[in-house]
């Protein structure tokens, strides 16, 4: 009895197979997503705990002038384990997350898993004033792009498997799923899609999952009681937008000065955050609240326990903005976010001390409130991630119910700082150097295709003592009209279009007695064989030509024409948009 596959013929045994092979290949990601959820989920716990455990050992060493020390030991340490021992560039990583994404094909080195993993816990738990979302992300993007690298996968699932290991980093970290899928799709990946949503979900759910079985079912702080803001606060909340959107452009632009400051000095990757520490351990000296993560005085502002006049709430304010630029534009590693709630909260709590003395009876919300709507406003105005904002907020206070105050600070901080910066803090890197190409968009196949790989396979070279009788044949072979002119030595010494020599190539005698060297032009345009496709494209506009000779140094390659560009660039386009 024949199979119900040989009955259907050859074209639906063949759709069949295709179909199994893409089921197959769905299922393994989805496996996959769920493995990489778990290791990167253990990665944050771990990063967690070993922080806290260290803050808990240093603090009985930090009297007097060791406090200053501490911080700045940190910095050494975190330093020397990321630059020297694993040899990496300095930072947070979450730049080389997206770089990797954007230009390498989601690769990343196996040992990217434990560099800023270590490094951060060194620094934020000897008292740097950052946090560990960046390390985390990068830990966990090398988890999923080594995985991807073990199965052999394909560079869009291999980027996906990163987006992965970001959500689940920061989902461990948090205990904020949602927050983690946001982060991967707007900060990472740049994109929504069926293919990428459904594996970075079951990642961020089973690293959330995990943190909930070890450390219980409660959120990282309470949310204030009354979240019910009215008319008045939720237009108070746009104002307040306003403030975030500035400090987050004070932070960003802070941590770039600092790393200026630190390249001026020259004194290398491991000395510099070494100085730097000894400035945040002087400030910590005088406002110990200003070090580490900050997060005992995010519970303390969003119960309203913080009681301090306005003056000193100012300083503390001051104090952690600079300290947070100093430890982040030093180079040693340490996340964003934590110091960005952490100034969310304090700009909150001041904006409330601020307007609450304008605003008649009980008519104003608590001082709780405007503390975590500021914290959505001022991670979104530093990452531009308002997304990301909104839904951290709410994961990690349980504050579903300050949605609206949410959206609208997020949205006002955000059009605030872009009015300001026109990148975040993570994109300015990698804007500078050209490296921000997302998948599918135009710059990044015009950088990704180079002009050798668009080479036409119809060209009929001609040497200078050739005849155009000799010219007439060889365009017989052919369909071009252009003809490169080489010497003995097979390199290029001019170009030969038809249509300049037609009068010519219609008298037989003259065709035979004319030689290609003395009517092709020479010195002409040319274009590299490893130039981009943008760079070639620049070229053909600059020389108002169609046709190009391709070198490699002296060396002749071959004819790339604007029509053969634009055709590799659509298939191109085609291959880094599938799904399939």
């Amino acid at each position: 009895m024949r199979s119900a596959r040989e009955t259907m013929g050859a074209p639906l045994h063949r759709m069949m197979d295709l179909f199994e092979a893409r089921e197959e290949r769905w299922g393994t990601l989805l496996f996959l997503a769920i493995v990489v959820g778990g290791l990167a989920g253990c990665l944050a716990l771990m990063l967690h705990a070993g922080t806290e455990q260290l803050s808990t050992w240093l603090a009985l060493l930090a009297d007097g002038p060791s406090r200053i020390v501490l911080p700045a030991c940190g910095a050494l340490l975190g330093s020397w384990v990321v630059v020297r021992l694993m040899n990496e560039p300095p930072g947070h990583g979450v730049p080389e997350v997206v770089r990797a994404v954007c230009r390498e094909g989601g690769r990343m080195h196996p040992r990217s898993i434990l560099s800023r993993w270590l490094g951060s816990l060194l620094h934020v738990g000897a008292g740097g004033s950052a946090g560990l979302e960046g390390p985390i992300v990068h830990s966990g993007a090398a988890m999923g792009a080594s995985i991807a690298e073990l199965a052999h996968l394909d560079e869009r699932r291999r980027s996906i498997l990163v987006a992965c290991g970001v959500a689940a980093g920061i989902a461990g970290i948090f205990h904020a799923p949602l927050t983690g899928l946001a982060f991967s799709m707007e900060i990472v990946l740049a994109e929504v899609s069926a293919l990428s949503l459904l594996p970075v979900v079951l990642a961020a759910a089973v690293s959330a999952a995990l943190a909930q079985a070890v450390l219980g079912d409660s959120t990282m702080f309470n949310a204030p009681l009354e979240l019910s803001l009215s008319t008045m606060d939720l237009a108070l909340c746009l104002a307040l937008g306003l403030a975030c959107g500035l400090v987050g452009v004070l932070l960003t632009r802070g941590v770039r000065v600092m790393d200026r400051l630190g390249g001026r000095l020259k004194l290398g990757r491991i000395l510099t955050p070494t100085l730097f520490g000894l400035g945040v351990g002087l400030i910590g000296y005088f406002l110990p609240q200003a070090l580490g993560d900050g997060y005992p005085l995010i519970h303390e502002l969003i119960a309203g326990d913080l009681s301090v006049g306005p003056l000193l709430l100012a300083g503390l304010f001051g104090a952690k903005l600079l300290a947070s630029s100093i430890s982040l534009g030093s180079g040693a590693p340490g996340g964003v976010f934590a110091p960005s709630l952490v100034l969310g909260a304090l700009t909150g709590a001041i904006f409330h001390r601020l307007i609450e003395p304008w605003v008649p009876g009980d008519q104003l919300a608590s001082v709780g409130s405007f503390a975590l709507a500021g914290m959505g406003g001022m991670v979104a105005g530093t990452l531009q991630a308002p997304l990301t904002g909104i839904l951290l907020v709410m994961e990690v206070t349980g504050g579903y119910g300050a949605s609206l105050a949410l959206m609208a600070t997020t949205t006002t901080s955000l059009l605030v700082a872009r009015r300001f910066e026109r990148w975040s803090i993570y994109m300015r890197v990698l804007a500078e150097a050209g490296d921000l190409l997302r998948p599918g968009t135009d710059q990044r196949i015009l950088a990704d295709v180079r002009v050798a790989e668009c080479l036409d396979d119809s060209v009929v070279p001609m040497t200078e003592n050739m005849t155009l009788a000799a010219l007439v044949r060889a365009a017989r072979r052919t369909t071009r009209n252009h003809f490169p002119v080489l010497d003995e030595d097979g390199a290029l010494v001019g170009m030969l279009e038809l249509s300049s020599v037609r009068e010519l190539l219609l008298d037989p005698e003259l065709a035979r007695v004319t030689l290609v060297g003395t009517v092709m032009q020479e010195g002409g345009p040319q274009v590299a064989a490893d130039a981009t496709l943008a760079e070639a494209l620049a070229q053909f506009d600059t020389a108002s030509a169609w046709v190009l000779p391709v070198v490699d140094g002296d060396r002749f390659l071959g004819l790339v024409s604007k029509s053969n560009l634009f055709g590799i660039y659509r298939n191109e386009l085609r291959l880094q948009t599938q799904e399939g």
